[in-house]
């Protein structure tokens, strides 16, 4: 059996439900401001390869900093959860949804680089950082959406699940 780079199907229920708590934790706490505090005891001292804080002199390049973890946490979570939601295999896993899936990956691709686009010619400064952090959960939303409308409408047609 060859290596398509598919994940198991049992993985599919649960990565469902990690990716859509962590997005909702995600909005959740961008709708609260995202405290820059974070949740306080995710504050930890880490190695960093790279810190540079805005209007600070403090040296950039690799040092120990301490960080509040909470925004990658979240963001490692969403990031994971949606790739193993979106390469999970089907329990039938066959052309058609290969198809299918590859379709929905060809289609939150454009639909985000267009949304890319749109933000790079209207949104500036600090700001901007903040779209791109959106713009790669965007992709995963995207194409998981797009992946499941697709196996929706295909399932409800008759078609075996």
């Amino acid at each position: 059996m060859k290596n398509d780079g598919l994940l198991p199907a049992a993985w599919k229920a649960p990565a469902a439900v990690l990716f859509s708590l962590s997005v909702l934790s995600a909005a959740f706490w961008l709708a609260v401001g995202a405290p820059e505090g974070g949740i306080k005891w995710l504050s930890w001292r880490i190695p960093a390869l790279w810190s540079n804080e805005f209007l600070n002199s403090t040296a950039a390049g690799p040092q120990w900093v301490v960080n509040n973890l909470t925004d990658e946490l979240l963001l490692v979570v969403v990031t994971l959860s949606g790739l193993v939601l979106g390469f999970s295999r089907e329990r039938v896993e066959d052309e058609l949804i290969r198809q299918l899936r590859w379709k929905a990956l060809a289609h939150a691709t454009w639909i985000n680089a267009l949304l890319f686009l749109a933000a790079t010619l209207t949104v500036y400064g600090a700001t901007y950082l903040y779209v791109m952090y959106a713009q790669l959960v965007a992709f995963l939303v995207l194409f998981n959406v797009l992946l499941a409308w697709s196996l929706r409408t295909h399932y409800a047609s008759g078609h075996e699940e």
